[in-house]
């Protein structure tokens, strides 16, 4: 349940990512907020939520604070990276919590645009931190290759769609 959350959260939150570049990359409007964009971010949303979930259960038998807390065992790059990838992990589940609760009509208009548009930009702090959290679980628990791939090509996928998305933007700021 982990495996299949985390890898479905992921690919949804690329998608959510995509949305906006693809619009601009194929010249058509991009607005502040689209129902598409926000459907698949809020299933984006609810899978990294079911993920950690799940991933709580899977390590440290119940024992919570064992997932954020570096305990006496040391300080190898197994206890370390564990610890800096939870916590990663919580920054993100915390954001998406935040992205799905205003992710409707009405938060936009009580937030009006230009604050509503800000959080939802805390997007990319949680595909940083969503990145960062499953490169380190693909090297702590050595993922097959072919998981180790299908992570990896999402992560570049997502960079890829963004840069693309920047490049046109700055073309059509340049052609004004």
């Amino acid at each position: 349940m982990s495996f299949a959350t985390a890898y479905a959260g992921l690919a949804l939150l690329v998608a959510t990512l995509a949305v906006g570049p693809l619009n601009l990359l194929r010249h058509r409007p991009n607005p502040t907020s689209t129902d598409l964009r926000r459907d698949i971010g809020v299933w984006a949303g609810l899978f990294g939520i079911a993920h950690t979930i799940a991933g709580l259960q899977v390590h440290m038998q119940g024992h919570l604070r064992r997932y954020f807390v570096i305990g006496s065992g040391g300080r190898n790059f197994d206890t370390l990276g564990f610890v800096a990838a939870n916590w990663l992990g919580l920054i993100a589940v915390v954001l998406l919590l935040v992205l799905v609760s205003v992710s409707n009509d009405a938060a936009l208009r009580i937030l009006g645009k230009a604050r509503w548009k800000l959080l939802q930009r805390s997007a990319y702090v949680v595909i940083v931190a969503v990145v960062v959290h499953g490169a380190i679980y693909q090297i702590l628990e050595k993922r097959r290759w072919f998981l180790a791939l299908i992570f990896s090509l999402l992560a570049v996928a997502v960079a890829v769609f963004q840069w693309a998305g920047v490049r046109r933007k700055r073309q059509l700021r340049t052609a004004d």
